[in-house]
């Protein structure tokens, strides 16, 4: 650097089944190869035969085989029907019935879909099925148990979303906002006719439906620093500055050269541009990633003299830097937190001709 600088401090501002009974009975087993007989009944009591240990009487016949062939007498017990009646399902008598809400043959039972069919829903409520039921509820804009609904007047119980520069106008099952004569907009949001830069106190006195206050107290437009010079891209005047988080503005009545040369810099970065006119100013929009010193370094052309003037991220100016003549060399020391500021560079000599800027890490 071959001229002195000038030292800026700054602060950057941020304005959830088992089946019963067995399955039979000891076998019996003839003990000689001699079979029982039975002559019938002869009297009123039938008389028993018994040849060895096998004894036969008039309820019942058994039949002896050899002692190779013994012979098993079975018995065949009754199964109860109500053991097949499935899941959702009751026994009534013998019969399996599917339960209440549920159809089927009483072993196999699917739920039924209410709202499919008849149900006792308001006409102005939404069904919905449940397992052997159904739920009712009120749409909205409706009040009730689902069974009766009845319309709600949101105007009347301040339940309306309209602007405060609207009226509202109850309808069945909702509600209607108009912005009132003066304002502008759908209903909802209801701006007045005050364009950028007129004086404002709130946001709906404004075309944009925003109004930077404290400090500026102006009608304004949306911005990104994204871009150097946003706001003079959008026809409008002063520096981008962020005013709330992930929102920014334009601010100010500052305007720049018509012309592309303004530029977002980082530490390291050198631009050549050229003064276009004898009053020529060029934005330059300084993103900081580090805290610490930064020297900015502006080099007219031998035939040319430049100022530097320094912003804050809120607009304010903060210093500025024409210590030297025609074609001399003008620098800063800026001291500074992450963020932003903002330099313009502006032609003061009796020429035009290019210059080159550059930001370095001290």
């Amino acid at each position: 650097m071959n001229s002195a600088s000038r030292i800026f401090s700054i602060s950057l501002l941020t304005l959830a089944l088992a089946a019963c009974g067995d399955s039979g009975s000891d076998p019996l087993t003839a003990t000689a190869g001699v079979t029982a007989t039975d002559p019938g009944p002869t009297s009123e009591t039938t008389p028993q035969t018994t040849t060895g240990d096998d004894t036969t009487t008039g309820d019942e016949t058994t039949t002896t085989g050899t002692p190779d062939d013994p012979t098993t007498t079975s018995t065949t017990n009754a199964v109860d029907p109500c053991d097949a009646c499935g899941e959702n399902a009751s026994c009534r008598g013998d019969t399996c019935v599917c339960d209440e809400g549920f159809e089927g043959d009483g072993q196999t039972c699917t739920d039924l879909d209410e709202c499919a069919g008849k149900n006792d829903c308001a006409v102005d409520a939404t069904c919905s099925n449940t397992p052997g039921g159904y739920d009712c509820a009120c749409n909205e804009g409706y009040k009730g148990n689902g069974f009766d609904c009845a319309d709600v007047d949101e105007c009347n119980e301040d339940l309306d979303m309209c602007s405060p520069n609207a009226s509202c106008t109850n309808q069945d099952g909702g509600y209607k906002c108009a912005c009132e004569d003066g304002f502008t907009g759908d209903g909802f949001t209801c701006n007045g006719s005050k364009q950028f830069g007129e004086s404002c106190k709130a946001g709906e006195e404004c075309a944009s439906g925003l109004c930077l206050v404290g400090g500026f107290d102006m009608c304004t437009i949306s911005c990104t620093q994204n871009v150097a010079n946003d706001c003079g891209a959008q026809g409008v005047t002063g520096l981008c500055v962020q005013v709330a988080v992930d929102q920014y503005a334009c601010a100010g009545d500052m305007t720049f050269g018509a012309d592309k040369d303004d530029e977002v810099l980082q530490a390291g970065d050198k631009v050549s541009r050229t003064f276009q006119t004898k009053t020529d100013a060029d934005l330059f929009l300084v993103n900081i990633a580090i805290a610490g010193d930064y020297a900015v370094i502006a080099t007219p052309d031998p035939d040319d003299d430049i100022q530097l003037d320094f912003y804050q991220a809120d607009a304010s100016e903060f210093g500025t830097v024409n210590m030297f003549g025609i074609g001399q060399a003008e620098s800063a020391i800026i001291t500074t937190q992450p963020g932003v500021f903002f330099i313009v560079a502006r032609n003061i000599g009796a020429s035009n001709g290019s210059y080159t800027i550059e930001v370095v890490k001290q």
